[in-house]
């Protein structure tokens, strides 16, 4: 092998390391994404919680209309 053979090889080595160093290093783990979930989910209850009666009303037809709009969409 010539040294432009070599070479070339070293960087392609180097950049693959670099990427996969990189890839490794920004992945969550799997309890981040756990406590994201939860956390999203605390929220969301506790949104609901302050809600008023009159609210809670408008956002239950707002969802049954939602359900509505796919299930039309998914008889079509």
């Amino acid at each position: 092998m010539d040294k432009k053979n070599i070479i070339s090889i070293v960087w392609l080595v180097g950049l693959l390391t670099f990427i996969a160093t990189i890839a490794i290093i920004t992945a969550p783990d799997k309890l981040n994404r756990l406590d994201y979930i939860e956390k999203r989910m605390d929220d969301i209850q506790e949104q609901r919680e302050i809600l008023t009666e009159k609210e809670k009303k408008l956002e239950k037809l707002a969802t049954e209309k939602d359900w509505e709009e796919v299930d039309n969409d998914n008889n079509k």
